[in-house]
């Protein structure tokens, strides 16, 4: 069995980042972090730290239809352990289709390896193991 130990962060995209900043930073208090780490890689996404272990990530993308979910794109857990093939594995024996996965990916703790699987409702799920 896999064991998620927490909330890890939530992608949602945003199609105008500077009115997210106003309602999340300047409203709600929320203190970006990591920009310009972003900035240098391209990613263009802004962090929101939420606790100590959660943040949102609001990703720019001003061409996107906005739906019944708004723009929700993923939550990431984190799962107990750090075998990432042993997880996959197991998603696998049990039927889960793997979407993708990505080493190196940000979370509230830094980067890990994720694996990317849909619930049976379609949600994206992002399984987070930390080194």
């Amino acid at each position: 069995m896999i064991k998620v130990t927490e909330a890890d962060h939530t992608n949602w995209r945003v199609r105008d980042i500077e009115a997210s900043l106003r309602f999340y930073r300047d409203l709600l208090g929320l203190e970006p972090f990591g920009l310009d780490e972003y900035q240098r890689k391209g990613r263009g996404l802004v962090s929101l730290r939420v606790t100590p272990t959660f943040i949102i990530h609001l990703q720019p993308d001003p061409e996107f239809e906005r739906s019944a979910t708004g723009g929700y794109d993923h939550l990431a857990l984190v799962v107990e352990g750090d075998d990432v093939d042993a997880l996959q594995r197991k998603l696998e024996d049990v039927g889960v289709e793997i979407e993708r996965r990505m080493a190196g990916v940000t979370g509230a703790r830094g980067d890990g390896e994720a694996i990317y699987v849909r619930d049976p409702d379609g949600y994206l799920i992002e399984l987070k193991v930390y080194p």
